[in-house]
């Protein structure tokens, strides 16, 4: 299961822009401001948790995010988007366990897309915000990870990308590398692009079916305390990545421009909690996942 997980990982990363992309948005078209919304929430079931060969019981999660903003177009070759954003995770574990029960970020995504020359353009991506178990907040629990990406539109139903992510709290600061979305035939568009690569099918002007892949990885800080009161004072006041890769199929349903239903299930291959300076990693192995969520624009 490792040895697969490992392979996909790498399969996913070496066909996407980066492990940890939220820069993609469509900008406003035929009017200047575009208000947008996205809401979701995510079961994933109860599994074996582990911290190399020692077992730690059972966890399951529930993962939910809210975003809302407004996209800008300021001028016919240059976007703008900013929008606030809360995200948590939310686990149930067994007693002891040197997890926290919550990580999440609250904070702003800031995307601006401009167009150069000959079909290409810079798309520029940050999320300042808190990255914490909102037991601690403080200057330390701040971060700003960010995307710098090219995109080459070659035609209609061809679009090349190429990027870098950068997190200089995570264990690995800098990830990135190409993408690609790509119409290929009526009603079927392959889309290599991260953090969701996935195959899509238009089965009607409002229903749109897909299967793929999520990798989430995302950097927090827990509280000053947290490793005491878990029996491991090593884990005090550190930085821990967490993982969570998915592969699944869902469909998305249009009832208008203002309101899209989603609806997803599949597996969750790993969950992985790695506090990298501390050299202490817990994982677990795999589960299922369904999830469902409503997005809109105006």
């Amino acid at each position: 299961m490792k040895m697969t997980s490992m392979l996909l990982g790498l399969a996913m990363a070496s066909a996407a822009v980066s492990a940890h992309a939220d820069f993609w948005h469509e900008p406003p078209r035929g009017q200047p401001l575009q208000l947008e919304y996205d809401a979701g929430t995510a079961f994933l079931s109860g599994s074996r948790l582990s911290q190399g060969t020692a077992r730690l019981g059972n966890v399951e999660s529930v993962h939910s995010h809210l975003v809302a903003g407004m996209a800008v177009r300021a001028t016919d070759d240059f976007t703008f988007r900013v929008a606030g954003e809360y995200r948590r995770n939310d686990f149930n574990l067994s007693p002891g366990v040197p997890i926290p029960k919550l990580l999440g970020n609250a904070g702003l995504q800031l995307t601006g897309n401009l167009n150069l020359v000959n079909n290409l353009s810079l798309w520029v991506n940050a999320r300042p915000g808190i990255y914490s178990d909102f037991r601690d907040v403080r200057w330390g629990s701040v971060n700003v990870p960010f995307n710098v990406v090219l995109a080459w539109q070659e035609n209609e139903d061809l679009l090349w990308l190429l990027g870098i992510y950068v997190d200089l709290r995570a264990n690995y600061p800098v990830l990135g590398g190409p993408g690609v979305r790509w119409h290929f035939a009526d009603n079927w568009t392959l889309n290599l692009v991260m953090p969701r690569p996935r195959i899509e099918l238009r089965a009607s002007d409002s229903l749109m079916l897909y299967a793929g892949g999520e990798l989430r990885e995302v950097s927090y800080r827990v509280a000053r305390d947290f490793g005491t009161k878990a029996g491991n004072p090593a884990l005090d006041n550190q930085m821990i990545d967490y993982r969570d890769l998915r592969v699944g199929g869902g469909l998305n349903y249009s009832l208008s421009r203002h309101f899209n239903l989603g609806l997803e299930g599949g597996y969750a291959i790993e969950r992985r909690w790695n506090y990298y300076n501390a050299r202490t990693q817990l994982s677990d192995n795999g589960s299922g996942y369904v999830a469902a969520s409503v997005n809109g624009k105006f």
